[in-house]
């Protein structure tokens, strides 16, 4: 999907391109959202896992604010909750705490110093790793290595993932529930209004929706 400003059509806004998963893994579809507002360019990448299954969801996002400014986040959406399902966590997230110590241990970088947003932290994992405040290329050349680490667990689970949790049903509407409540504009008002300003609404609600759809039923 190619984008263009609401106040000229003939100005490119940047695009949405999606990829359906195949073959037995357990990723329903992929995402890459590009939003342009000269000079701010976001960059939103999903991978999700089928709706039915307990494979998490990946998310990272990169806003470049100038050519030495931006801030960063990467983590997973868990599909079921740690109270009730404490192994499952110990599978999915063990593998990422390594990762996740590095991008923290140095208490001026900014990772450390990230401000979490309690609104969208309790949609994502404690595993989150970003920073809230602009920084500087060298610190996101640092994190980058452990963003891999990241979706390299990632892809590892989508190939091996054991867990056995809830029915299907149950895991299909717990997942559509999450997605929901994620991508509720009230969770991130600013964001979207952000959006709603350089596409439009209508474009932007669109946008939500293939979000939120599963391609593999």
């Amino acid at each position: 999907m190619t984008l263009s400003t609401t106040a000229d059509a003939a100005v490119p806004a940047g695009q949405l391109r999606l990829w359906q998963g195949t073959g037995d893994n357990l990723i329903d579809r992929m995402i890459h959202f590009r939003l342009i507002r000269d000079p701010v360019d976001t960059q939103l990448f999903f991978l999700f896992g089928r709706a039915a299954t307990p494979m998490p969801h990946f998310h990272a996002q990169v806003v470049q604010l100038g050519p030495d400014s931006c801030v960063f986040n990467a983590d997973y959406l868990p599909r079921l909750d740690p109270i009730d399902h404490p192994d499952y966590f110990t599978e999915v997230f063990a593998p990422l705490t390594k990762p996740y110590w590095k991008a923290i241990n140095d208490k001026q970088s900014a990772c450390a110093l990230a401000p979490g947003n309690p609104n969208i932290a309790a949609y994502l994992s404690p595993w989150h790793i970003g920073c809230g405040r602009p920084t500087n290329r060298a610190e996101f050349e640092h994190a980058a290595p452990l963003i891999d680490d990241f979706l390299s667990h990632y892809l590892d689970l989508a190939g091996r993932i054991v867990y056995s949790g809830p029915s299907p049903d149950q895991m299909r509407e717990r997942n559509r529930r999450h997605l929901e409540l994620f991508f509720d504009d009230s969770l991130d008002p600013r964001a979207w209004k952000g959006v709603y300003s350089v596409i439009g609404e209508p474009v932007g609600r669109k946008i939500k929706e293939i979000f939120k759809t599963e391609l593999r039923i």
